[in-house]
């Protein structure tokens, strides 16, 4: 667990997420979710429960949320690669309520995972992003990511086509 101060004042608590946060972990995926700009599903998985247990269990990776007082306003998971072959590439994402944005939550929460990354050895990070999400862009390079490949046209919403984006940065 560790607190941030936000830019606006408050201070956000990131910490591993536990049986409890599984309801509010499901709001915040589904409230992003609805905006269908920022990530690639259009529902929640309903078991975060399950998720969190066997993420701890047999040490996959680490499921976090970004709580401000008592309430849970984000969620981010770095997990470890399957197989033995890429045992040594941690696999990133995180959503974040939209009122929250823009206040160093982002930050806090890649901060986080990146420490924890670090820790566990992780040689490589990856992720994908929407190429239209020029916030997340702008904040994963602000931690040294860069873009690895761009997928043309894998996605429409509202007739607009976006490219996916995958991010890259190496630990070691």
């Amino acid at each position: 667990m560790k607190s941030y101060p936000t830019k606006d004042g408050r201070i956000v608590v990131i910490r591993d997420a536990n049986e409890k946060d599984a309801k509010a972990i499901t709001d915040v995926v589904n409230s992003v979710a609805s905006e269908k700009r920022y990530i690639f599903v259009e529902k929640s998985r309903e078991d975060w429960d399950n998720a969190i247990i066997e993420m701890k269990q047999k040490e996959r990776g680490l499921l976090l949320v970004a709580q401000v007082k008592e309430k849970v306003v984000g969620m981010g998971h770095l997990a470890k690669g399957k197989w033995e072959k890429n045992r040594h590439v941690g696999f990133l994402g995180m959503v974040l309520l939209k009122k929250f944005r823009e206040v160093g939550i982002g930050t806090a929460m890649t901060d986080y995972m990146l420490r924890w990354a670090r820790q566990e050895q992780l040689e490589k990070i990856s992720l994908r992003v929407f190429s239209t999400n020029e916030r997340a862009i702008g904040l994963y390079q602000k931690f040294g990511f860069e873009s690895e490949a761009v997928i043309k046209r894998q996605y429409k919403f509202e007739g607009e086509y976006m490219d996916e984006l995958f991010m890259r940065k190496f630990l070691t």
